[in-house]
């Protein structure tokens, strides 16, 4: 690879720069490559061929009504899932809050409290979970909530220091 500062893509044969006999090999997107071996490739590159090798995770964050707590619970742990992290909230969102009238006096409360899951599950997981998440918190009523899904890069318990999937 130190050839002139070039850059090769994937799939362009290569010699290992420093081997004696520099023999030539081919990179695969799904090999794990050491940084030390290559002058000018990315390292999104790098991390996303090292990436493939691990076992993907989502973490699921779910904003619901207060009432729907024991629906959400109990459908998630039919499909599996015992595991989740529960916070009380306030927001709002197209609900834009509502007023009372407290003591004679009429005041606007912007902030409503919800519920905030969060859970991480394996990949192969997710739409399982997402889905039993909808069908237990929906209403059809403004103010349901949302659901959010984004990647976890790795998990660790700390107890076992067991990483990945197997962790949560």
């Amino acid at each position: 690879m130190h050839s002139a500062g070039k850059c090769f893509p994937v799939g362009t044969a290569v010699a290992k720069a420093g081997s004696a006999n520099h023999s030539r090999r081919r990179l695969d997107s799904t090999m794990p490559v050491d940084a030390g071996e290559l002058d000018c490739a990315s390292s999104a590159w790098l991390a996303q061929a090292q990436f493939k090798h691990k076992q993907n995770m989502k973490k699921i964050e779910a904003i619901i009504k207060p009432f729907k707590l024991e629906e959400v619970k109990d459908a998630l742990s039919e499909i599996g899932i015992e595991g989740m992290t529960v916070s009380e909230v306030k927001g709002f969102g197209r609900q834009k809050g509502h007023t009372e009238i407290y003591r004679g006096s009429e005041y606007t409360v912007d902030f409503l409290p919800k519920i905030k899951l969060e859970i991480v599950v394996a990949d192969g997981q997710k739409d399982a979970a997402v889905g039993a998440i909808i069908k237990a918190a929906k209403t059809g009523k403004i103010g349901d909530g949302k659901v959010f899904v984004s990647n976890v890069e790795d998990a660790i318990r700390i107890r076992t220091e067991e990483k990945g999937d197997s962790a949560v």
